[in-house]
């Protein structure tokens, strides 16, 4: 925990761009160059304890773990959906959205005054057809570890997308939004599915073994996925692996945060029949100016 700390105080000194998450150069697309619909999904969970508890520290969804994909697929001309477990305002965690660890995904998306009406008064999971969707996404955040696991409303909307071969994505505990889907078969959505989500070891270099109800490396493995990670020599907090596996594109943590949505995109693209080339100079010239 020291070392992380340490880690995290080495970026005070610098800009918001050591932090961001990096993108593929060359694999963003073109400004409107996609049709069709993103939902991204986060949790509703607020505390890092039960939600009523009155002393428990504030959680949420980790920031750029929504607002990357939120600005990248809004950009490439998707119709972008925001839901959360239960519905209502998206709690974001406080606990790195701040000085030190603010990215300027984050930055960009607090100052958009659409992200700010499409984060709030959110529809819930059980409201919405998963199957209407193009991309389904799941941000994670430590608040997911209470509720995207469980939620019936949300496995079954994952389960309904799947079979509807939709493309799903998710990113550090957003992965466990997969754990209690199923394939068209009965069996479990996971089983032999390679995988990732944030590891063991990150969560218990950031002390929150203890507190969070669910970890996704366990949760995954027990689910019959083929587990996935990247190791730091020191940390995982800043190493990256983003594992495709037919049509679903799960990324370590938060470092995935561009890398899952331009993946994502890259399979929908194909979809499209958009050849890469419209991707070109254009998308190029986007790489250099993103965070």
């Amino acid at each position: 925990m020291k070392t992380v700390l340490g880690l995290l105080a080495l970026c005070a000194t610098a800009s918001a761009s050591i932090v961001d998450a990096k993108c593929t150069p060359g694999l963003t697309p073109a400004l409107g160059s996609l049709s069709g619909t993103a939902l991204v999904i986060t949790t509703s969970h607020s505390k890092l304890g039960a939600q009523n508890c009155t002393t428990c520290k504030p959680t949420g969804v980790y920031g750029e773990e929504l607002t990357a994909p939120y600005l990248l697929f809004r950009d490439a001309g998707l119709k972008v959906t925001v839901a959360t477990v239960a519905g209502g305002d998206v709690p974001i965690d406080p606990t790195y959205n701040n000085s030190l660890m603010i990215t300027s995904w984050d930055q960009r998306f607090f100052a958009d005054a659409q992200a700010y009406v499409d984060s709030h008064n959110t529809p819930s999971v059980a409201d919405l057809d998963f199957a209407k969707y193009d991309i389904v996404y799941m941000a994670g955040g430590w608040g997911a570890a209470w509720d995207l696991g469980t939620s019936d409303a949300l496995a079954a909307g994952i389960s309904k997308a799947f079979a509807a071969g939709k493309l799903l994505g998710s990113m550090c505990h957003g992965a466990l939004g997969f754990i209690k889907a199923v394939a068209p078969n009965g069996e479990p959505l996971c089983k032999g599915k390679k995988m990732t989500g944030v590891t063991d070891s990150q969560i218990e270099q950031l002390g929150i073994a203890k507190l969070t109800p669910l970890h996704p490396e366990d949760a995954l493995k027990a689910a019959g996925a083929d587990y996935q990670c990247k190791h730091g020599l020191l940390t995982d907090l800043f190493e990256n692996d983003v594992v495709v596996d037919g049509t679903l594109v799960t990324g370590q943590n938060q470092m995935a945060g561009c890398q899952v949505p331009q993946q994502m995109m890259k399979l929908h693209a194909a979809r499209l029949g958009v050849e890469a080339q419209a991707y070109g100079e254009a998308a190029a010239l986007i790489d250099a100016f993103s965070p």
